[in-house]
């Protein structure tokens, strides 16, 4: 799984997209082949919304304005195999980043294998008010 953030600017009714960098790599010792990857792959999972990240973020978007860069935080990305992408960690990035930064940012979701068939696989996605506030009302559960 590649997560990252993107940088662009919101023109008006079109959020434009010029730059999107990777979160740092999520590394731990290994022990037990199994459980570390899939410990790993929960990590990246959640780095949207990791502290560190977030400051990483913040350190990148300073850097492209001090050479005349409009660099705004737009979303976050991640990559999904055959459409397999909602999760709770998904939701939480998402409502995370329409919460903290504005709601007008958006999940890019890269589908590598469908992009591998021919086609490039990319979709955005918002999380809605209304579902914004039940979220917020813990009145939301994946079951």
């Amino acid at each position: 799984m590649t997560t990252g953030f993107l940088v662009g600017m919101d023109a008006k009714s079109t959020l434009e997209i010029t730059n999107s960098f990777p979160f740092p790599a999520v590394e731990a010792p290994p022990t037990d082949t199994y459980h570390d990857s899939n410990n790993i792959s929960q990590l990246a999972a959640a780095a949207p919304r990791s502290k560190a990240n977030g400051l990483y973020q913040n350190e990148m978007i300073k850097k492209l304005r001090e050479v005349n860069v409009d660099a705004n935080n737009v979303g976050w990305y991640t990559s999904a195999n055959l459409g397999n992408f909602v999760n709770m960690n998904m939701i939480e990035n998402q409502y995370h980043y329409q919460k903290e930064l504005n709601e007008r940012t958006v999940a890019l979701v890269h589908d590598v294998s469908r992009s591998s068939q021919g086609s490039l696989s990319l979709r955005a996605f918002r999380l809605s008010p209304a579902f914004m506030l039940a979220y917020k009302e813990n009145k939301f559960t994946v079951e």
